[in-house]
């Protein structure tokens, strides 16, 4: 399966591609907002060689289709299905931020095609309502304006993102982007920008993006073993503590590793340490 186009129940068109072809359990990673399935290329080559590892360009993001105003999280879900009936048998379900909602989602509504789960940082509601108090509000918005500009090379887009200005640190220091995301990472992240549908953003700015989705609920309904990774909200994690451990707590097999120097990002700031735990908790399955 080195390469799938597939088409969702809404009819939306889902790049899925093979990151690893290992002829054991299947794993499907689900990236998280402004990124796309490559996100994973290097943190899948550390992950046991006998999974076969695959992961889909969510819709308006990468080489998938746009889907006009449909993305809510729960839009998402029907691209995360897809990529289950396309493999065909119960699967490990990994997912970043969106994609951490999107797996949770998937394995409490269709729990026969889930095996277990990780979720690495998924965004809580108490984060989501407070968005504009982060330093992500001010990333989306210049995201929004550069998304899909494929005219514009990575770089011309990664210098624009370098001088995006941050909140105010604790001590009135001013900051940008690019004194907290290293050159490599804005360059990818621009490249990701560049096949970014702008109305995935505008739904995060200005729509309530996580309408109908009740993150407790899904929760409870989750029964398949769980790995929790969750990073540091001082350094730009989405899920503080209260949350995580309210959110664990309602898992029947769940398992939590915090990440105390890393944010958000934990496939790719503490890509040898998630590995390692993910790595871990796959073969305690």
């Amino acid at each position: 399966m080195p390469n799938l186009e597939l088409t969702t129940s809404d009819a939306v068109s889902i790049h899925m591609f093979e990151l690893k072809s290992g002829g054991g359990r299947d794993l499907l990673m689900l990236h998280g907002v402004a990124r796309a399935g490559r996100t994973f290329s290097a943190f899948a080559a550390m992950l046991p060689e006998h999974f076969r590892i695959s992961a889909i360009d969510f819709r308006g993001h990468g080489l998938s289709g746009r889907a006009g105003t449909r993305y809510h999280v729960t839009d998402y879900v029907h691209d995360a299905i897809a990529a289950l009936q396309a493999i065909g048998r119960p699967t490990i379900v990994y997912g970043h931020s969106l994609g951490s909602l999107v797996a949770a989602a998937v394995a409490a509504q269709v729990p026969d095609m889930v095996l277990a789960l990780v979720l690495e940082d998924p965004p809580s509601m108490f984060f989501w309502r407070n968005l504009e108090a982060t330093n992500y509000h001010p990333t989306f918005v210049a995201m929004r304006q550069w998304a899909g500009r494929s005219d514009l090379s990575s770089q011309e887009i990664a210098l624009q993102l370098r001088d995006v200005p941050m909140q105010p640190t604790a001590d009135g220091r001013a900051l940008k982007l690019g004194d907290v995301r290293d050159a490599v990472s804005l360059r990818f992240t621009a490249s990701c920008v560049r096949q970014l549908d702008p109305n995935v953003i505008q739904t995060i700015l200005e729509d309530d993006w996580q309408k109908g989705y009740d993150l407790d609920s899904i929760f409870k309904a989750i029964h398949c073993p769980t790995l929790l990774l969750r990073g540091n909200t001082a350094l730009g994690g989405m899920l503080p503590a209260d949350d995580a451990d309210r959110l664990i707590g309602q898992l029947s097999d769940g398992t939590r590793i915090d990440f105390p120097t890393a944010g958000h990002l934990l496939h790719w700031q503490m890509r040898s340490e998630a590995s390692l735990q993910t790595a871990a908790f796959l073969e305690s399955l």
